[in-house]
């Protein structure tokens, strides 16, 4: 039996499934922080300043842009990876392969694919938030609102040639007029990391089936470490981590490794993760006939 057809055999007799969703799986559906190609479409100006991909943006320190450089760029970056780039139809696929389990999904992505294609928000939990609201800066209020309107008119007054956003279109905080910031976990993102919790504790005593998808080491204590642990924890579950790194960099950094102590109970598939989501759609449709 192929790793496949287990993984296919696992999902079709769970009680239970949890699936985990890292940059791998949006990079599989076109999302790739790496596409210098789109980079050079729709990040022009930022390309002028040197930089080559999405990327090597992540992690820019406070200390290294302005205020209005720092939203000039995060308006760029999020009206793509949230609004020009469309619902990916392999999350939907991924979706279509969940329908009628009980299932839970946890992600680090900020992108909302699995919202725009129309999961049960109920069962999904974006651990490092996601990219639709801002929040005061200073702290004045716990609320935050959607961002859209204020990213837009950043766009709209944006200086193209030095990539700043005018001070007088930096976003600012309803209640208090401050400086606002992005604000990745909204007001409700306690209560949907409990509903994770209660999830992963109902799995006590199930057969569950863990699916880890184009999850690697950027952020392993959101995903990988923990879904390491359930493993361990739980005697009838079964993990599938599925990765095959990213084409653009070496992937000698051990995505691969199954911990000794449940390396009776976890399959490494090295595949993309998009391949392993057709095959087994494959595999569903040929079982229905």
């Amino acid at each position: 039996m192929s790793d496949l057809d287990f993984l296919f055999e696992k999902l079709e007799s769970a009680d239970k499934v949890l699936v985990g969703a890292g940059a791998g799986l949006s990079a599989a559906a076109g999302l790739s922080y790496f596409d210098t190609a789109v980079f050079d479409k729709y990040y022009p100006d930022v390309r002028r300043l040197g930089y080559r991909c999405q990327y090597e943006l992540v992690g820019i320190r406070d200390d290294e842009w302005s205020v209005g450089r720092k939203w000039a760029w995060w308006a760029t970056h999020v009206n793509y990876v949230r609004y020009i780039f469309p619902a990916a139809e392999l999350y939907s696929k991924l979706l279509g392969l969940l329908d009628g389990k009980d299932y839970f999904v946890v992600t680090s992505n900020a992108d909302r694919q699995f919202v725009r294609n129309g999961i049960d928000e109920n069962r999904l939990f974006e651990f490092q938030g996601n990219y639709d609201n801002m929040g005061c800066a200073g702290r004045c209020t716990p609320h935050t609102w959607y961002n859209k309107p204020y990213l837009d008119r950043i766009l709209e007054r944006l200086d193209h040639e030095k990539f700043e956003c005018p001070d007088d279109a930096l976003p600012r905080c309803p209640y208090c007029g401050g400086l606002a910031e992005m604000c990745f976990r909204g007001e409700d993102y306690k209560e949907r990391r409990e509903r994770y919790v209660d999830f992963v504790e109902s799995c006590e005593d199930r057969r569950l089936c863990i699916i880890e998808l184009g999850v690697g080491f950027n952020t392993p204590g959101v995903i990988r470490w923990p879904f390491e642990r359930i493993t361990y924890q739980l005697p009838q579950s079964h993990l599938f981590r599925i990765n095959s790194g990213y084409k653009e960099l070496r992937n000698d950094r051990g995505d691969n490794d199954i911990p000794p102590e449940i390396e009776d109970r976890a399959t490494f598939i090295g595949t993309d993760a998009a391949e392993v989501i057709e095959r087994l759609c494959e595999m569903k449709e040929k079982r229905d006939k």
